[in-house]
């Protein structure tokens, strides 16, 4: 499955509540796709709360091994790149030290 963000969600690609949408829509595909792209053509992100809430909270639900062969990212922007890797590692360095977001239901893996 492909997602090219400009298409779908337009400019709504700043804040958590946009992250979430997609979060949620990552989620609702996890076991019907084989894999899932998300293609960043033409948006750059920039925001910290929006990587986290789409893509960073995702390390809370799924090892890192899951996640890096089912996800994949395409023409994201290197300053975008570099901090949605910022994010992920900080999200999985928080698993391990057991500060999960308990907020969130647990998935299966």
């Amino acid at each position: 499955m492909r997602i090219v963000l400009k298409d779908r969600y337009k400019k709504r690609t700043i804040t958590r509540e946009d992250g979430e949408q997609i979060n949620k829509m990552i989620n609702d595909l996890w076991d019907k796709e084989e894999t899932i792209t998300i293609d960043f053509s033409k948006v750059l992100i920039a925001s910290v709360s929006f990587l986290d809430e789409a893509f960073g909270k995702l390390a809370f639900d799924y090892p890192k091994e899951v996640l890096t062969k089912k996800l994949s990212f395409e023409n994201l922007e290197e300053y975008d790149r570099a901090l949605l890797n910022d994010i992920l590692l900080s999200r999985y360095h928080q698993k391990e030290l057991g500060e999960n977001d308990i907020s969130r239901p647990k998935k299966k893996n």
